[in-house]
């Protein structure tokens, strides 16, 4: 974690400056950042704004104590230091924003030979032509020659090395001109007089420097603290000291390829959340610097490429059987998850640990789901596993906490996928393997539908355009409840439509195990049996429904002292 003091400011410097500050290392390109992509035209209009003294925008450095990983070689330029040398550095300054700019004016003064298209091996040494007012690469001199005097078409690397003899020499030329005078006078001021803002940030953590990167960057790109720890880890191979590499981003994609082979939704899971759990892990084995790891930004900072390489298989191991859990509890994705924070406590609960107790383990789960309102601070994650799952693995378990159930919470809470409400009930009803309206043999989560169709259609139990049209519906009796919610496949959701519920279940109904299929949603009988539909039927529907998920949810419970209240 870096002590630097939090700083800002900016310095002008000279076109030739800045591309000694990058061919010397004293700026440095992530490999966060893209490879260098800029068209041969891009460049020319660069070097032609700076000609006709246009800005060009500033540069953004990034001043830290904290080595990452760096782009070697960009645009056929091979920069000079190698990585063990880099890492013996006091202090790193890595460009934010600017790359394209920064590596366009290097590999074009240096020059320096890349693939673009329509050439596998481009030059990018730039040339000016003296009689045109122009710039040039090196694939159009010989062309040029046959239409002016070569001594006219000069490399711009030899610009700033001009003196008195050269101006004397070229000036005896025939054919020069005072265009060609004063062209010549004009690029030389770029070296001598154009000038780049160049701002530097210092003291600020990963996170910030994250939003920084996404405020200012120009192509929208987001950069995320895990970027910052790949850049940080990567470690290339040393034949002499038999050192293998290390690349963080092929241990993230080995394990989200397994869950790709088991056709798992969790393959989704942000690798953020696959370092935390990582984290947590070393946190739960790791006696002599428990407090050294952690799930914050600044608590990542301290992982290490050895950490990984050393602990890997059992993390991984930890985080299969966490995300095993909880798809055993129907819990398809971290999309249904109502708090991420719930799949790390977990993890550091699994973790080397032989003797699980899974139904202590989902009390506490759906516990957590409805009773906690915030939980996404890293000291309740810390509390929760050296606390509550220390005690549970050492067989010394605390009594999971009270809950209480509000049917009225239920009923009044909107349908919103991003509520933490919401994908609580969700959850459970998930829990509750829904079976399709339609056939009493299909489950609507099963793996095999879920990667087929990505999500599953939340259906309106009363459809919103039916009751659209209900005159006199309760004021209290909300279309959008969660308790007007279920999971079906999407041909019956299409199916169903804008019908009367009392209309489209008597079609279902007719082919039997109906009971079934209405107790995995927890919909009460009563209401679809009806022979005509009342306003306040709807209203009703809610309450019983709401008494019906609660009870059921407190059977869930055995061992959690549960209140249900209205």
């Amino acid at each position: 974690m870096s002590n630097l003091k939090r700083d800002i400011g900016s310095k002008d410097y000279k076109i030739e400056e800045i591309i000694s500050l990058l061919r010397e290392d004293k700026l440095l390109i992530p490999t966060f950042q893209r490879d260098f992509v800029w068209a041969p035209e891009n460049i020319i209009k660069l070097w032609d704004s700076m000609y006709k003294f246009y800005p060009i925008g500033s540069l953004l450095y990034w001043e830290t104590d904290s080595y990452l990983h760096t782009h070697r070689k960009l645009g056929g330029f091979q920069f000079p230091h190698d990585e063990d040398t880099l890492k013996k550095f006091d202090e790193w300054k890595y460009i934010l924003d600017g790359q394209q700019r920064a590596t366009s004016l290097l590999v074009s003064f240096l020059g320096g030979t890349g693939r673009v298209e329509g050439h596998e091996k481009f030059d990018y040494t730039l040339y000016f032509d003296a009689t045109k007012g122009d710039f040039f690469f090196a694939n159009e001199l010989t062309a040029r020659k046959n239409a002016a005097n070569e001594r006219f078409l000069v490399r711009l690397r030899d610009v700033p090395e001009w003196d008195f003899a050269f101006y004397k020499e070229i000036a005896a030329l025939d054919g020069f001109t005072p265009e060609i005078e004063n062209n010549l006078q004009q690029l030389s001021k770029i070296f001598a007089d154009y000038k780049v803002s160049v701002v530097r940030i210092k003291g600020v953590s990963v996170s910030e420097v994250c939003v920084i990167f996404e405020r200012i960057n120009q192509e929208g790109k987001k950069l995320h603290p895990v970027d910052i720890i790949v850049a940080r880890t990567y470690r290339t191979e040393n034949p002499k000291s038999k050192q293998k590499g290390f690349y963080l981003r092929d241990n993230l994609q080995e394990l989200k390829d397994v869950l790709i082979d088991e056709g798992n939704r969790f393959q989704e899971i942000d690798d953020l959340n696959i370092i935390q759990m990582v984290a947590l892990c070393l946190r739960k084995t790791d006696n002599t610097n428990r407090s050294g790891f952690g799930i914050t930004p600044a608590a990542l900072d301290n992982l290490k490429a050895e950490d990984f390489e050393q602990n890997w298989h059992e993390c991984k191991t930890a985080i299969l059987n966490t995300i095993k859990f909880l798809c055993d509890l129907k819990v398809h994705g971290p999309g249904m998850l109502p708090y991420v924070y719930l799949m790390l406590t977990l993890c550091y609960y699994f973790h080397k640990n032989n003797h699980v107790d899974r139904t202590i383990a989902k009390q506490w789960f759906w516990r957590s789901v409805f009773g906690i309102d915030n939980f996404s601070s890293s000291s309740m994650v810390y509390e929760l596993c050296e606390g509550f799952f220390t005690k549970l693995e050492k067989g010394t378990p605390e009594t999971i906490p009270p809950l209480v159930i509000s049917k009225t919470r239920l009923i009044q809470a909107n349908y919103n996928y991003r509520n933490v409400l919401s994908r609580a009930v969700l959850a459970f009803l998930a829990n509750q393997n829904p079976i399709d309206f339609s056939d009493l043999e299909a489950n609507v989560l099963d793996n095999t539908y879920l990667l087929l169709t990505h999500a599953p259609n939340l259906h309106h139990i009363y459809p919103l355009n039916f009751l659209k049209n209900v005159d006199g519906l309760p004021s209290d009796a909300d279309p959008n409840s969660l308790m007007n919610i279920c999971f079906l496949r999407a041909q019956t959701n299409i199916r169903i439509r804008d019908k009367n519920p009392l209309a489209y279940f008597k079609e279902f109904k007719a082919k039997g195990g109906f009971d079934q299929i209405l107790q995995s949603h927890l919909i009460p009988k009563e209401f679809i049996e009806k022979d005509a539909f009342q306003p306040a039927d709807y209203r009703d529907f809610l309450k019983t429904r709401a008494q019906k998920f609660a009870e059921r949810l407190k059977q869930a419970l055995p061992n959690v002292e549960v209140s249900i209240t209205d």
